[in-house]
């Protein structure tokens, strides 16, 4: 075991101190995302994003089908609901159909009809 002076140690533990801020720091910004400055973007970003062209972006926000924000001319998009709206698409395979569809009909049984 390395044996340290008394200076020594206290520059270890100011390095533990600052390794432990930046770890805080970081976990913050994942727990927080809506304290993340980085979180909004623009439109090409958000095309990149959602593999669309511009025009067909703008259409779809003229619709409201997209989440976006407003401000001015501008047009500012959150990539957690960007990922969200994403995710919302998502097509269900049959096996998930088939059991909530035995859901739905354990739930009927139970019901008694007049």
């Amino acid at each position: 075991m390395k044996t340290y002076s008394f200076e020594q140690i206290l520059n270890v533990l100011a390095n533990i101190e600052l390794r432990l801020q930046n770890i805080e720091t970081c976990l913050h910004k994942r727990t927080n995302p809506e304290s993340a400055q980085d979180d909004f973007i623009g439109a090409k970003e958000a095309c990149e994003i959602l593999k669309l062209s511009l025009p067909t972006l703008y259409s779809k926000v003229s619709l409201r089908e997209i989440p976006c924000f407003k401000k001015g001319n501008r047009l500012h998009f959150s990539k957690s609901e960007l990922v969200a709206w994403i995710s919302e698409g998502r097509k269900k395979s049959v096996g998930e159909i088939n059991q909530r569809a035995l859901e739905i009909a354990k739930n009927l049984d139970k019901k008694k009809w007049h």
